[in-house]
């Protein structure tokens, strides 16, 4: 009897300090959940949304590097080198939203695109300088502007919106600058060369 006694009293004991030990002010939190956590799905729309973009800031990049080699105007080589800087900005954007969608963006050129770019690789001096800003102003299609618009207004994540509107004022801002140089004297008042200069 007393072993069994013994025993009930030391089951009790260490069923005590169990629930004082779950009781404890000083007990750890629990681990924070893995990152994983803060990743989301995207909708095939906002998916397709940022294909588009992504195509498009590589599109220019790649046509406005061509600038450095292609045009003899300092003030066209250096709104082409903005150009590049912003895209580049915008395709960062664009990455950080994939991945955390767990989703990859192009690395390279389309067929279709890569065929578009090529046709500036035969223009130098003002005949680049002028299809190049006319690029420029036309970077923005219907198509663009309405896909940029429904992102903006009904996009699956804030970010999603956050691009959409960054990227329409980037946009907006190349048009404008693209124009002012396309009516200045250093290119309007040139005839169109097609030789190397």
């Amino acid at each position: 009897m007393r072993a069994t006694a013994r025993f009930a009293a030391f089951a009790s004991l260490s069923l005590f300090a169990g629930l004082a030990a779950c009781n404890a002010p000083d007990a750890p939190p629990a681990p924070a959940l893995p990152s994983a956590a803060s990743t989301y799905t995207l909708s095939t729309a906002d998916a397709a949304f940022l294909q588009q973009v992504d195509a498009m800031d590589l599109t220019q990049i790649s046509i406005a590097n061509l600038a450095a080699t292609h045009s003899n105007s300092d003030v066209v080589k250096a709104f082409a080198a903005t150009v590049v800087s912003d895209h580049t900005t915008n395709r960062k954007a664009v990455a950080k939203i994939a991945t955390d969608a767990h989703l990859t963006v192009m690395d390279k050129l389309n067929a279709g695109d890569e065929a578009h770019v090529a046709t500036f690789g035969h223009l130098y001096g003002t005949s680049f300088d002028r299809v190049f800003l006319s690029e420029i102003k036309s970077v923005q299609t219907p198509a663009l502007t309405s896909a940029l618009t429904t992102a903006t207004q009904s996009g699956g994540t804030a970010d999603i919106k956050t691009l959409a509107g960054d990227t329409t004022k980037m946009l907006q801002d190349h048009t404008t600058r693209a124009g002012d140089l396309s009516g200045a004297k250093t290119i309007k008042g040139h005839h169109h060369h097609f030789g190397r200069h």
